[in-house]
């Protein structure tokens, strides 16, 4: 786990560094820390995009606004996604003629969730998308549509995520009335006569309370709580948090549910077998039809069939030794589009032979030779669905290990975003936006979705808290 944590830091204040140093770049109202008590109207608690949002809009009803953000910079893992997003009934859908309904985004989450989602919550989401993905449009963010998944809106160009939390950070600028603290990190919710009231913080110089009407929750989710994470489902202990930014560690599950909140669907996670640092290798690399290439252990043996459904592959991977694979393929797979982006995002090693790749590996070439000779002529004891070969020069191979790719369960809130109790009562004071949230995905998560939700909800959350 320290790896994943030092390398997603490292990750963090570099892209940090990069938005800091564009031309232009507003930077939010005030980044600053101090050790006395404060009060304002609205607190939120998390500056990824969920929680940049929320503030956004708060401060746009009016209220005044303090967003703590317990990193040395904004952006949360919002920074380092591809920040496509599921809209529907959009221009971009009229203007190419391919109709993809309110009705369609309904039942297509529903479907992936396996009928768990909570369907007045996904509707909400759904007949929203569209201003969502307006509001986006009108920061000067720009997107198309993917004409063979219909449901997949896409940036233009680039590696959006860091555009995008330089958009919400020009946007944050422009409100005198929205303060933000960052190296603040919310420790526990101050609760008085049933209703919250804000958070005790700890910055640079000390721990000190700030008093809010009302507390937005945008902490994120368990994307660096692996021990949460198999606290709730044991399948998925042994993971890592390569895949995360190092900000999401629970804070927001913790402390809501110390105060009486509900969670919902904690037991679905979505984890990612073949996790290299910052990318996710696809699994048909390894299963494809006819080609695919094979997952040895530190033995250099196999040990699974590789053409499980990757929620299966998950604690096959983490019971190997260290908790680590190695992608191995050749020639072939790596003319797939799949295996060129492993190449290319994994930092796949080459070598002309086998016996060269396990050397550069750092396993024993014998070993490795052996197994691949047996995979070559057709011997697999863990029943593959298809064989496949790894005889074309060069071959290909990388370490990689279950990280969390995103966490489906969460606490339980309604459709006016508020946080509910074990009861199913709202908690009076208490909202929620983003990864810390359950009841969207259920058992499958929408690519997208999260994206279109953060923006959806956080406005919702944003304006019911501003109200307060």
């Amino acid at each position: 786990m320290k790896k994943g944590l030092i390398l997603s830091l490292v990750l963090l204040l570099v892209v940090s560094i990069f938005i800091g140093c564009t031309k232009d770049t507003a930077q939010p109202v005030s980044e600053v820390n101090e050790s006395k008590d404060v009060t304002t109207d609205v607190l939120v608690i998390g500056g990824g995009g969920a929680g940049l949002v929320s503030a956004i809009t708060a401060a746009e009803s009016g209220a005044n606004v303090i967003l703590v953000e317990k990193m040395p910079a904004v952006g949360g893992n919002t920074i380092i996604s591809a920040t496509g997003m599921t809209a529907s009934d959009t221009r971009l859908h009229e203007e190419a003629g391919i109709p993809f309904t309110v009705q369609d985004h309904i039942d297509r989450t529903m479907k992936e969730g396996k009928d768990l989602p909570n369907l007045e919550l996904v509707t909400v989401l759904a007949e929203n998308s569209n201003a969502g993905l307006e509001w986006l449009e009108s920061l000067g963010l720009e997107y198309k549509l993917n004409e063979k998944e219909p449901w997949w809106i896409v940036p233009v160009e680039g590696h959006y995520g860091s555009l995008m939390v330089d958009a919400y950070r020009k946007e944050a600028a422009k409100h005198s009335n929205l303060e933000i603290r960052v190296n603040t990190a919310a420790e526990e919710l101050v609760v008085e006569d049933g209703k919250v009231v804000g958070a005790v913080v700890k910055g640079k110089e000390g721990q000190y309370t700030i008093k809010a009407n009302a507390v937005i929750l945008a902490t994120g989710g368990l994307g660096n709580a692996p021990e949460v994470i198999a606290e709730y489902n044991s399948k998925y202990a042994g993971g890592t948090g390569t895949m995360s930014t190092a900000g999401p560690t629970g804070d927001g599950l913790k402390m809501a549910t110390a105060i009486g909140a509900a969670v919902v669907d904690m037991e679905h996670h979505m984890m990612r077998p073949l996790a290299t640092p910052g990318y996710w290798i696809r699994e048909t690399v390894v299963g494809e039809e006819g080609i695919g290439g094979i997952l040895v252990n530190k033995a250099a043996e196999r040990f699974t069939s590789e053409t499980q459904h990757r929620w299966d592959l998950v604690p096959e991977v983490a019971a190997q030794e260290g908790g680590v694979t190695y992608v191995i393929f050749d020639a072939d797979v790596a003319a797939t589009n799949n295996g060129a982006a492993a190449i290319r995002n994994a930092r796949m090693v080459e070598a002309d032979t086998i016996e060269e790749l396990a050397t550069k590996l750092g396993l024993d070439p014998a070993a490795l030779e052996t197994t691949v000779d047996a995979y070559n002529n057709g011997e697999d004891e863990f029943g593959r669905t298809s064989m496949g070969k790894v005889t074309t020069a060069p071959f290909y191979g990388v370490q990689a290990e279950v990280s969390s790719h995103f966490t489906m369960g969460g606490l339980a809130f309604n459709k006016d975003a508020q946080i509910l109790d074990t009861n199913g009562n709202a908690i009076q004071g208490l909202y929620g936006v983003g990864e810390v949230l359950g009841g969207l995905y259920g058992a499958g998560r929408v690519a997208g979705n999260d994206t279109m939700g953060n923006v959806v909800f956080g406005k919702i959350a944003g304006t019911n808290a501003a109200n307060q």
